[in-house]
């Protein structure tokens, strides 16, 4: 961990995972720092030249906000590419929840990226932090139509089952009333 300038952090080297950063949270945490609340570092990707900003996009905000101009990071060496690739798995089990819009952009943006294309469904979702079959919805939108086939199918026959097990209740309870059982 270090502290770096703010204004030393990128943040336009397609790092950023969500579809659109929440202003509302952005103005929470500005409250909250302002009240002392100790935030984490913010992590990074260090070319040698420059920090990539990898997972802290909303505090990022909230500095710049309250005009901090040192914060501290915690870095690891990679280039802006290996940076991208890091940051399509933020957030996937901390902080502010992702929309599947978020998740939908960093799987697609693992599909087309130099380093992670070719990779198998399953690697792209270890990559993401979201689930195979959210990649292959994603890879193949008919394996999508076909989850939610077999889902309403899954549905309806539970609920079948549900309806013809409580019209079996209802005869016995029916019959137990008529024989004063």
């Amino acid at each position: 961990m270090k502290k770096i300038n703010l204004n030393d952090i990128r943040i336009d080297g397609g790092t950023q995972g969500r579809e659109l950063i929440d202003q509302q949270l952005v103005y929470q945490y500005v409250e909250c720092m302002k009240e002392g609340d100790v935030f984490p570092a913010l992590l990074t990707v260090f070319d040698g030249a420059t920090h990539w900003l990898v997972d802290g996009f909303h505090r990022y905000h909230a500095y710049k906000l309250l005009g901090i101009k040192q914060v501290e990071v915690n870095y690891k060496p990679g280039t802006q590419l290996e940076a991208q690739v890091m940051s399509f798995g933020v957030n996937g089990t901390h902080g502010k929840p992702r929309t599947n819009e978020d998740k939908r952009k960093v799987v697609e943006a693992a599909m087309a990226h130099k380093l992670t294309k070719d990779k198998a469904d399953y690697e792209i979702a270890n990559i993401c932090a979201v689930s195979r079959s959210f990649v292959g919805s994603i890879r193949n939108p008919e394996t999508k139509k076909k989850q939610a086939e077999s889902k309403k199918k899954h549905i309806v026959e539970y609920l079948e089952t549900g309806i013809a097990a409580l019209k079996r209740h209802d005869a016995d309870l029916i019959f137990s009333n008529v024989m004063g059982l």
